[in-house]
């Protein structure tokens, strides 16, 4: 990806992708009278700086600047942004852009497809999650009443710019939970990527660009094809049903998670359901396996804790009728959705995690 950058005019989205990518984007941002940026705490401090050192004197007309906690992709933290926007005089004609993580370009899109009535949005995710994820395929959301991405809409930004640089402002902890997304990604649809994975640890990761074009192109392919999650978008939910389970749980508990571990923990789960469900290959199986355990440390839950997961579990936007669906693995490299699962079966997925249990099934 460092060169040629890569530019995909994908109506009514425009990509730019690579090194060198802020400084593209900029004539896209001129176009507005007015320049407003969002970022957290973190992002104003370390990503910021880079931003306007890249886009060299680009006029920009204020900054907002939201708590670092994925606990305030909250109500409250929009109206704070909408207090904002108002004060800095904030018109039809300004553009606000997210520049951040999941946190910022969910709760970003959200504030600005809803002040009066829609003004624009551009997204610069900084985090490896939002480059291969968060930032791509117009969702927006906030968290309500201690569930995730309770309230939002399908609204597109203008333009998504991923540009590599910002990856050296990332903690171990930020990239462990964007390779998480791009692990989701070669499971799902991608053998070659999850062949490029399975071989190595994130943190011998040497050229994260490749593989975040890889990754981003394979969503932006799924998302022009269902933009609003009808029918083949949803295999992207892979590992997001018990994920987001555990993502709520141990999050109202107080604990220090990322969403890339909820979801590690949400696929090994839905391995195991994908298994018996569907004849899969064994050794595939414990591949799986293997690389998400090889990367993630098991979260320390017992069984008095399943209980509370399968609360949170009927909260999920997926389910129908009461029912459970999920997005499985029919074959590495081939997911379905819309997938109804027994609470049993959900059970005994949430204690074979618990358990570090081998998968039992019979070598090919």
């Amino acid at each position: 990806m460092k060169k040629p950058q890569l530019v995909w005019d994908i109506k009514p989205v425009s990509y730019i992708l690579g090194r060198d990518a802020l400084r593209l984007s900029r004539k896209r941002l001129e176009e507005f009278n007015k320049r407003i940026v969002l970022v957290d705490e973190n992002t104003l401090q370390f990503c910021l700086p880079v931003f306007e050192e890249q886009m060299e004197n680009l006029r920009i007309d204020g900054v907002i600047s939201i708590n670092t906690n994925v606990n305030n992709k909250s109500i409250d933290q929009t109206i704070h942004v909408w207090n904002e926007l108002a004060k800095l005089g904030a018109e039809r004609d300004t553009l606000l852009i997210n520049l951040g993580g999941g946190v910022v370009t969910d709760l970003g899109g959200f504030a600005a497809a809803t002040f009066k009535r829609g003004i624009s949005f551009v997204n610069f995710p900084t985090s490896l999650l939002g480059m291969v994820d968060a930032a791509i395929g117009g969702k927006t959301g906030l968290d309500f009443g201690g569930l995730k991405n309770q309230i939002g809409l399908f609204t597109n930004p203008i333009c998504v710019v991923i540009d590599p640089i910002f990856l050296k402002t990332l903690d171990q902890k930020q990239l462990l939970s964007g390779y998480a997304e791009l692990l989701k990604c070669g499971l799902i649809m991608d053998i070659d990527l999850w062949d490029s994975l399975e071989s190595q640890r994130y943190d011998k990761v040497e050229e994260w660009d490749s593989l975040i074009v890889q990754s981003a192109r394979n969503k932006v392919d799924i998302v022009r094809h269902d933009t609003f999650e009808k029918g083949l978008r949803k295999i992207l939910n892979f590992g997001h049903t018990v994920g987001h389970a555990i993502e709520s749980y141990l999050l109202n508990k107080g604990l220090d998670i990322t969403h890339g571990e909820a979801v590690a923990a949400g696929m090994i789960c839905e391995t195991y359901i994908s298994s018996k469900l569907y004849e899969f290959e064994c050794k595939r199986i414990k591949e799986i396996i293997t690389t998400i355990d090889h990367n993630f440390p098991r979260f320390n839950l017992k069984k008095d804790d399943i209980p509370a997961l399968m609360e949170f579990l009927k909260h999920d936007k997926k389910n129908k009728g009461g029912q459970y669906r999920f997005s499985l693995l029919r074959r590495l490299g081939k997911a379905v959705h819309d997938i109804e699962v027994e609470d049993d079966l959900i059970r005994e997925s949430i204690e074979f995690y618990i358990d570090h249990k081998d998968c039992e099934c019979e070598e090919d």
